[in-house]
């Protein structure tokens, strides 16, 4: 008899516990997002491990470009057939306001999880390590930060070219490439050429990518533009202003 009412009392309590947990949806989010940091930084692990026996593939395309920025940078693009845009006036701009963050992990729908710094926000502007857009932080929880990056579809803002003459509205489609749809068909567009950001939800400047594909009518053109930024990098930049 005793031993049964030890084992009810067992029960109850066990189902107290149950139904008071179920109660507190936030001690549920709060365990909920401790489990997923945790998973996260597990995760990491096991992709550090196993990049140690897998040969590294370089993307001749993007080493390319990354050395032309390079170039442009030190000579300050001097040429007398471009002006000097944006990219060292924005290297220059935030220099002493950055931080570099670790990447966590990259999901299927090519958002970003990043370790957390003392001072993140929603809103903040996310580079590479060559100062290449890579996207926006979207959410800021406990343990790290989602970034929304160029490969996340359904993506909006506005873009220019080098001289800073406005293209249009970019859309970002999927793995990193974007259209710009209804670009005046009197603007000279060519394939290679830069585009960058136009001043709204990013700052004015910023390198997006370079034109991969045209396609012309007698009344408009839609350009295909191919991101640059590193997507395999280990760290980011996070513009603190």
């Amino acid at each position: 008899m005793f031993k049964k009412k030890i084992k009810n009392f067992l029960i109850i309590t066990s189902l107290a516990v149950v139904i008071f947990l179920l109660s507190s949806r936030t001690i549920l989010a709060q365990a909920e997002e401790t489990l997923f940091s945790w998973s996260l930084n597990f995760q990491k692990i096991i992709q550090d491990f196993f990049k140690r026996f897998r040969p590294t593939s370089q993307d001749i395309y993007k080493e390319k470009y990354y050395e032309l920025l390079q170039e442009l940078a030190k000579l300050k693009l001097t040429l007398k057939s471009l002006k000097e845009t944006d990219i060292v006036k924005i290297q220059q701009k935030y220099q002493a306001d950055f931080q570099e963050v670790k990447v966590i992990k990259k999901d299927a729908l090519g958002n970003y999880y990043l370790e957390n710094f003392p001072g993140i926000a929603e809103e903040m502007i996310v580079l590479d390590k060559n100062w290449l857009l890579v996207g926006r932080i979207v959410k800021v929880f406990k343990n790290y930060s989602l970034v929304q990056s160029l490969e996340t579809p359904n993506l909006e803002f506005n873009v220019t070219d080098i001289e800073g003459n406005l293209l249009g509205l970019a859309k970002t489609i999927s793995n990193g490439f974007l259209e710009v749809n209804f670009v005046d068909p009197q603007m000279k567009i060519n394939v290679n050429d830069f585009v960058l950001t136009e001043k709204g939800i990013f700052p004015s400047g910023l390198v997006v990518g370079s034109v991969v594909k045209i396609y012309r009518n007698q009344f408009n053109q839609k350009i295909i533009v191919k991101a640059v930024f590193d997507p395999e990098s280990s760290t980011f930049l996070v513009i603190k202003k």
